[in-house]
């Protein structure tokens, strides 16, 4: 075989036209089509949140606390002494935890600190999927600087709050902040064991399906 020789496998040098026509104008149709997809996919995440229609109690306990009721309607939120709709759940936050609570992140939701991905809106489906729940769980929080922790409760569901948790979740005061910052996935966190849980697991998959 002589240096002029090209063996049967090798395939042509791409030409600068063929480049552009198969590489590079393809490749910006596909940003097009990707954009779609995304403005189609907002565009249905908008419409969940337009439609959704719930109240959710929040009562925070001890020293200058109060009840309140978020209602969420028409895609607007307002937030009034008496509800609007018969309560979807009731969060039980003492004084305590609400105070640490809303210092630990400048994004806030109806838990506490919010995330990024917006897993504590309330959407239609959200709603829907949370009508079919009961029970109480109880959130904690540990290893904060001082050395304690704090906890909420979480009841689903309408009628008297039960005595006792069916199901508690703990995590690191310092996990919970990443968890804010939209660094740490809630589903990644529970399978991984950064989330612990005790007492009912049905109970826990269900309501974090239920916020899927």
């Amino acid at each position: 075989m002589t240096a002029n020789d090209t063996p049967a496998t090798q395939q042509p040098p791409l030409t600068p036209e063929a480049f552009f026509k198969d590489k590079v104008a393809p490749q910006f149709r596909r940003r097009i089509d990707d954009l779609r997809r995304q403005i189609l996919s907002l565009e249905q995440q908008v419409q969940e949140r337009m439609v959704a229609q719930a109240t959710v109690r929040v009562v925070i306990e001890g020293e200058g606390g109060s009840t309140w009721y978020l209602n969420v309607n028409g895609g607007e939120m307002t937030v009034t002494a008496e509800p609007m709709f018969p309560p979807l759940m009731t969060v039980y936050q003492p004084r305590a935890y609400f105070d640490w609570a809303v210092t630990m992140a400048s994004e806030t939701g109806l838990f506490g600190p919010s995330t990024r991905h917006t897993q504590s809106d309330l959407t239609k489906s959200r709603v829907e999927r949370l009508k079919m729940l009961k029970g109480l769980i109880q959130f904690t929080f540990t290893h904060l600087p001082d050395g304690g922790e704090q906890s909420f409760f979480l009841q689903l569901g309408e009628g008297e709050r039960p005595a006792a948790p069916q199901t508690v979740l703990s995590m690191k005061a310092e996990d919970a902040q990443k968890m804010a910052r939209g660094e740490i996935n809630p589903q990644v966190a529970f399978m991984g064991g950064v989330i612990k849980m005790t007492g009912d697991m049905a109970l826990a998959i269900q309501f974090g399906t239920a916020m899927m």
